[in-house]
């Protein structure tokens, strides 16, 4: 097993042992650890700005994540100064001053909106937030692991005690290796955890009949929010449809 791999496979078995997604615990995991080396080292280092100038900053997540850093005011402090500085060079000639300034006509009138277009194109087209890209890579090292070694021992066995993937990740996984007998069998033994679940959440929705006596075990009242993460991956980790960069409108109707 080389190092790299050694490495993924400890991360994964620690992260069995946490509720919920394990791929989801190892993603926010590495994406604190990411902005803490950044942080802390690459404050100024050119590269790392220039990335982080061309995606306007980071994501909604690991811009409040930055606020969950220890002793990581001053480094932000220090990159979002130049962001605001960015934004406002940016967006300079976009405003009602600055079209006032200029001459009259049909040709200043149409180079204005063509500016003002190229500015919007240029937003929604702006990088990925470069955490985010760092946490891309660690989720596909982290997949490929777990559907290779989903028979090793130890990782079998600490797999069989914890929550299993969430939708999102066995779909990840479906993607990219879902003719291998690996991800087959990933597939199944997620099942049966979901199955469970299913159990749990069925349970504690029946117990609220006001006829039964029975106490809700610990598992039927985290089941619903264990569902929760089931169905949408952990908090965060896959953000919302609302201002998803899609192609395509979203679909009006709900499939039977």
């Amino acid at each position: 097993m080389s190092e790299e791999r050694s490495i993924g496979f400890l991360r994964l078995v620690e992260a069995c042992a946490q509720p919920g997604c394990p791929v989801c615990r190892c993603v926010i995991r590495d994406s604190r650890s990411y902005l803490d080396a950044l942080l802390y080292e690459q404050v100024t280092d050119p590269d790392t700005r220039r990335a982080i100038r061309v995606s306007w900053g980071f994501c909604n997540w690991h811009t409040w994540m930055l606020l969950e850093i220890e002793h990581a005011i001053f480094g932000s402090a220090i990159i979002y100064e130049d962001l605001v500085r960015l934004a406002l060079s940016r967006t300079e000639l976009l405003g009602e001053r600055a079209e006032r300034t200029r001459p009259r006509g049909w040709l200043s009138t149409l180079l204005g909106r063509r500016r003002r277009s190229s500015s919007v194109m240029g937003y929604r087209g702006r990088a990925e937030c470069p955490a985010c890209a760092a946490a891309a890579d660690t989720e596909r090292r982290d997949l490929a692991t777990l559907v290779t070694l989903i028979e090793d021992g130890d990782l079998a066995a600490a797999y069989a005690q914890s929550d299993g993937l969430c939708v999102p990740h066995l779909f990840a996984v479906l993607e990219h290796d879902g003719e291998r007998r690996e991800a087959r069998l990933l597939v199944d033994r997620t099942r049966e955890k979901w199955a469970r679940l299913g159990r749990e959440i069925s349970s504690f929705v029946s117990k609220h009949d006001y006829r039964n006596h029975e106490p809700y075990t610990q598992a039927e009242a985290a089941s619903y929010a264990r569902a929760f993460e089931m169905l949408a991956g952990a908090k965060s980790v896959f953000g919302n449809d609302l201002h998803a960069r899609r192609s395509t409108p979203v679909a009006r109707t709900l499939p039977t």
